[in-house]
């Protein structure tokens, strides 16, 4: 009997117990501090030795989106001019971003059709013959013929997005959200345009001239 009391009381002994951490890191930051935090984690482990064996370290990095190459960079200016170009024609209306959200379509100028704006002055080259000649096909040399065609021989100097809107539609040409968006990018960009009242629009010598070089291919 004392021996079945002796090994109930032995029951009673508390066991010897075993513990585990957890630890989990989060680092934010440039790709090189995450190497280095990731780096500074990998030796504590190894500090550790094969006594903590029971520890465990959960280490979580974030995706990180890094930068492009330096081989990556569009440096021409004549590509970036396009793109510039290709962003004046804006958002439609209804389209999505990448997260599904729709996008608000972005407040733009309206433009009037100018009836009484004549494309077929006597005695001077008409806006069709004029463009036809040229043959222009990127936007940026439509609309410094348009420019060159309304200064020169449309009699209007200054002339307004008015203008170059009722050019466009003449020749069906698709017009851009924001007619006036191009003239900013080439005034920035060449010194082809200046504008020497809100709303008025001309070209500079080194705009005609621009024009004038324009040939059809």
């Amino acid at each position: 009997m004392a021996r079945d009391k002796r090994a109930a009381r032995g029951s009673d002994e508390p066991q010897p117990q075993e513990e585990m951490t957890v630890v989990v890191l989060k680092f934010k930051g440039s790709s090189h501090s995450l190497h280095k935090g990731f780096d500074a984690v990998t030796q504590a482990l190894s500090l550790l030795g094969p006594g903590q064996s029971n520890n465990q370290i959960v280490v979580q990095r974030q995706p990180q989106q890094l930068p492009p190459g330096e081989g990556d960079a569009i440096d021409t200016e004549a590509q970036n001019l396009g793109e510039e170009f290709a962003a004046a024609e804006g958002t439609e209306e209804g389209s999505g971003s990448g997260n599904g959200k729709a996008k608000k379509p972005p407040s733009t100028p309206k433009y009037t059709f100018m009836d009484e704006f004549e494309l077929s002055p006597e005695g001077k080259p008409s806006l069709k013959d004029y463009c036809t000649e040229k043959d222009p096909h990127s936007d940026q040399d439509k609309f410094l013929v348009a420019s060159a065609w309304i200064q020169t021989h449309g009699g209007t100097d200054p002339f307004t997005a008015n203008h170059l809107f009722t050019c466009f539609r003449a020749m069906n040409w698709k017009p851009q959200v924001d007619m006036t968006q191009p003239l900013r990018i080439l005034k920035s960009k060449k010194s082809y345009y200046d504008n020497p009242d809100r709303g008025q629009w001309r070209l500079t010598s080194i705009g005609l001239e621009a024009a004038e070089n324009i040939k059809k291919e």
